[in-house]
Parts: structure tokens; C-alpha cells; sequence
């Protein structure tokens, strides 16, 4: 185990302490566990390319906690009535789609494909958007953030589509 691949590992604690504390409405101390979990995200990436502590392990660890983080948080967020469903529906299937896809590619062809700046930035701006809609619960605000949570989602899917057919055909001829 790898120093990223502990700091994956215990974001995948939070995704589930995060989750049963939005499910419970305990926002304050499930927002500071959402800091806590980006900080280990940043954290686990820089640390694995400078102590070149790059690992299969940690190719699927740091997407999956990634993932089940964001699934649990919109999952609670649904069960809650904080944020429509479509949006909940959007960005589950995204995530559902992307991981399964890395997940038959990893088991097919023994090679995971690597995220790209696309996954980061979605992942990114879905994440920063949910955690405005927490911190700013305004009805106005909500609306407008989850039209970019589901342009984002659908774009990001579209474009991770064509990202991961790109890879099945470079590994078909190699």
C-alpha cells in the first residue's frame, strides 16, 4: 500500500460518512468531510507522480473513491429533495457508465485507461457545483447550478465515449 493508495482508501471511508451525513441533514460536519476528501484527492494524485508512486492499484482506487463520493453525496442529495432528480439521474449514470467502461476495459485488455483532463474538469465543476448547492440552498441558484451539473454530465459522457472507443481500438491493434 502505496501513501496515494491509503489516502484513496480513506476517501472511500469518507464517501460513506459523507453520504449518511447528508442522508441525516447534517450539513456542517458533512461539508468539512467534503473538504477533507478533495484535499486527500489532491493530495494522492501529486504524491503518486512525485514520489513516483504510480500503481495499478491506484489507477482504479483514486477514480473509484472519486465515484463512490459523488454517487453517495448525489444519492443523498435525491433522497433528500435537494436536488432534482433528473440531475441525480445525469450525473449516476454518467459516473455508472464511465466506471463500468474502465472496468470491462481494465478486465478485457489487463490495462486501465488513464483519466484525462475532460474526466478532471467535469468531475470538478459537478463536485464544485453540488457543494455551492449545499453551502447556498436558494431555489434560483439551485436551478441554474443543476442545468451545468447536466450540460456538464452529458457532455462529459459524450466526450468520455469517444475518449475510451479511441483507446479500445488502440488497444485492438497493439
Amino acid at each position: 500500500m502505496t501513501v496515494p493508495n491509503i489516502l484513496s482508501s480513506l476517501r472511500l471511508i469518507l464517501a460513506f460518512v459523507i453520504g449518511y451525513l447528508l442522508f441525516a441533514n447534517q450539513k456542517f460536519p458533512a461539508i468539512i468531510l467534503i473538504i477533507v476528501a478533495w484535499i486527500t484527492d489532491l493530495l494522492d494524485g501529486y504524491l503518486a507522480r512525485k514520489l513516483n508512486a504510480i500503481s495499478e492499484l491506484g489507477k482504479i482506487l483514486d477514480p473509484l473513491a472519486d465515484k463512490l463520493l459523488v454517487l453517495l453525496i448525489v444519492l443523498s442529495l435525491l433522497l433528500n429533495k435537494t436536488i432534482a432528480t433528473s440531475t441525480g439521474i445525469f450525473v449516476i449514470l454518467r459516473d455508472v457508465i464511465i466506471l463500468s467502461a474502465g472496468l470491462v476495459v481494465a478486465r478485457r485488455y489487463k490495462f486501465v485507461i488513464p483519466s484525462n483532463i475532460v474526466g478532471k474538469i467535469s468531475a470538478f465543476l459537478i463536485g464544485l457545483c453540488l457543494f455551492v448547492i449545499l453551502l447556498l440552498p436558494s431555489v434560483s441558484v439551485k436551478y441554474y447550478l443543476e442545468i451545468i451539473i447536466d450540460v456538464v454530465a452529458l457532455t462529459s459522457l459524450i466526450l468520455y465515449s469517444f475518449y475510451y472507443l479511441r483507446w479500445i481500438n488502440k488497444l485492438k491493434t497493439s
